[in-house]
């Protein structure tokens, strides 16, 4: 007859199983579904289960003592001997077939060394088993659900991410015209957006294709008296000379945060760089005194 589990043990092995599935397969990893009011009351039932289980279990095994006879009953009070811990400790580590059985002896033959054929110890066993339990559920929880999925875990820290930019952006002030300055430590960026955004007109260089060249001292729109916050404002209002560099900064296209990195970008190659050797010819007006 088996070892019983104390209650105290089975019910919260079977609910944490429980919760465990709920993860595996139904994806019940944020925390509100398991406070849920819904979730709470299928916990509560299932132990109130499992407390009419264990005292029917334990009816069922009282009255099976019963029936048995004295050297029955008195074989399964030594097997039961001590507290569950007790009894666990030697499930795990002692082999009971191990004192009946002689350790048997391999013969090298050809050198005269004998090698004692020891069995595994019963701990080494049951880990073993423990893990293939373990692979066998994790390989159907990979194959059949979400579970451990690169490409799922991409998306859904992907998504995470969206959130956090979405709730810096509504957090974090963005720069206007009144407010914008040029920063150094926006020139890196800045290129990385330029590159992005008005590479495709202007070069990656700044040196002008279908697009005016950056680099010359020559502008075709002059809004402002400050050569930084001119720049700034013909990508945020647009130029009116043409319309395909359009109002990026209005119509919320580029935050304002990003504009003055590529306003710090553009600002750097026209002041600071030595000019493109291969550039496109001059358009608009020279213009030297910039205000500082």
């Amino acid at each position: 007859m088996r070892s019983k589990i104390p209650f105290f043990i089975m019910i919260p092995s079977v609910l944490s199983v429980i919760m465990f599935m709920f993860y595996v397969f139904l994806g019940f990893n944020n925390r509100t579904y398991i406070v849920h009011p819904v979730t709470i009351s299928f916990f509560v039932v299932i132990m109130i289960l499992l407390l009419i289980l264990d005292s029917i279990d334990n009816l069922i095994y009282r009255r099976k003592l019963k029936f048995l006879t004295e050297e029955e009953r008195r074989k399964i009070f030594e097997e039961n001997e001590g507290n569950y811990f007790y009894r666990l400790y030697k499930f795990i580590f002692h082999d009971p077939k191990k004192k009946s059985q002689e350790v048997k002896k391999i013969d090298h033959g050809f050198d005269g060394i004998f090698e004692l054929d020891n069995k595994l110890p019963m701990w080494w066993v049951h880990l073993f088993y423990l893990t293939i339990v373990f692979s066998t559920i994790y390989f159907f929880s990979c194959l059949f659900t979400d579970f451990s999925n690169p490409y799922k875990e991409y998306e859904v820290a992907y998504q995470n991410q969206l959130k956090e930019i979405e709730i810096f952006e509504k957090n974090t002030p963005q720069v206007t015209v009144e407010n914008a300055f040029f920063d150094p430590k926006f020139i890196d960026s800045g290129k990385i957006l330029f590159e992005e955004n008005c590479a495709t007109c202007h070069q990656s260089d700044g040196s002008g294709n279908i697009g005016p060249n950056l680099t010359d001292d020559y502008w075709i729109n002059i809004m402002e008296k400050n050569l930084f916050k001119n720049i700034f404002s013909i990508i945020w209002y647009g130029s009116k000379n043409n319309p395909t560099m359009r109002a990026f900064g209005q119509s919320g296209e580029i935050k304002g945060n990003e504009i003055q990195k590529i306003s710090s970008y553009v600002y750097f190659i026209n002041t600071k760089l030595k000019k493109p050797i291969k550039n496109k010819a001059p358009q608009g007006k020279k213009i030297l005194d910039w205000d500082k």
